[in-house]
This record gives structure tokens, C-alpha cells and sequence, in this order.
């Protein structure tokens, strides 16, 4: 529902455009306040991996390795609250905050600028390319991203932007070919 009101609020806003941004290793660069640990069987590692840490080393006689994660990771339940509750600090800083009423949504202070954030993608509605790398730049002052200028790939939509004609078009090709593929389902008739 937010995507689709940013998206809408595009198309309705005189002079708004749309770009695409990306935070590399959202997850990874999170610092957790409590560390977790966690138990790695040996016999489920590649012989690799095992030699270059030489984990044989710092095996316990049963064959599992200890390890403690002091930063959020994949797979971990609450990388994403902690990745989302430090960008939100960071943001603030900035002049960025979340929308009272619309979960997802973000806008700045003073500056027309608004976006949505899922998971590690933004999806940015601006109004003057200052704008732009005002939020590029304080991005990257704690991230890795990269921008897709043209905003036509967001949330696995495909979007076609009309701005003269108010207008945008949104696709999901080949959704329908993938989910029978994916789930097994033979092909309709």
C-alpha cells in the first residue's frame, strides 16, 4: 500500500520524479547491542572453508564449531529491526523520519522529498536533483548504494513512467510463468 501511494503521489505531484536506491550489506553493518552465538556442525562446511580458518583447531571433540555475531546477518530474526531502528537514527540526524500514519513511508523536514524502504531498497519521490543528493549523500555516509536513476524496477514491479501524460504503468512480466514454474504447476490449457 505505501509503494502504491508514493507511486500515486509521483504521478500527482507537478515536477516529481522517481529513482530506485539500493543499501549493499543492509544486514551486515549493523552492530547488535547483544551479541548471539551460535553452533556450526563441522561435517556441513566445505573442506575449504574448514582449512582457511582452520576451524579444525577450535572444534569441540564432537565436531561443531562456536562462534559469537556481534553484527546483524542473513538469517538472523532480528537483523531486520536493528538494521531499520539504526538507519532511522542515522536519518534523524539528517532531518528524516518516518511517517506517523503511513508505515514505510519517510520524508524529510523541509526538503520535497519522500520515500518508501523495504528491506534495503528505497523507492524516492524528489522534486529538484538537489534533493536527490542530499539523501544520496547521507546515505552514503554509513552505507555502500547504488542508484538506478530511472526508478524503473521497485519491490519486483516493473514501472513505466508517463510524467507528461501523468501516467505510469506497472508489470510484473513473466510473474505468472515463474510462480507455475516455481511451485510445480503444470501450465494452464
Amino acid at each position: 500500500l505505501t509503494v502504491k501511494l508514493l507511486i500515486n503521489s509521483v504521478i500527482s505531484t507537478p515536477g516529481a520524479r522517481f529513482f530506485t536506491m539500493d543499501i549493499k550489506k543492509f544486514y551486515l553493518c549493523t552492530p547488535m547491542r547483544r551479541y548471539e552465538y551460535m553452533r556450526l556442525k563441522l561435517a556441513d562446511m566445505p573442506d575449504d572453508v574448514i582449512a582457511h580458518y582452520k576451524l579444525r583447531e577450535v572444534a569441540t571433540p564432537d565436531g561443531y564449531v562456536y562462534c559469537e555475531i556481534c553484527k546483524g546477518m542473513y538469517g538472523l530474526p532480528q537483523a531486520g529491526i536493528i538494521a531499520q531502528e539504526l538507519l532511522a537514527k542515522r536519518l534523524k540526524e539528517h532531518g528524516y523520519s518516518q511517517s506517523e500514519t503511513t508505515p514505510g513511508l519517510w520524508k524529510h523536514k523541509w526538503q520535497p522529498i519522500a520515500f518508501s524502504l523495504v528491506v534495503d531498497d528505497f523507492g524516492v519521490k524528489y522534486v529538484g536533483e538537489e534533493h536527490v543528493q542530499h539523501l544520496f549523500q547521507t546515505i552514503k555516509k554509513y552505507y555502500e548504494c547504488s542508484i538506478e536513476t530511472e526508478g524503473e524496477r521497485y519491490c519486483g514491479l516493473t514501472i513505466k513512467w508517463d510524467y507528461p501524460g501523468k501516467k505510469v504503468h506497472l508489470s510484473m512480466p513473466a510473474y505468472v510463468k515463474n510462480a507455475l514454474k516455481r511451485f510445480q504447476h503444470p501450465p494452464p490449457v
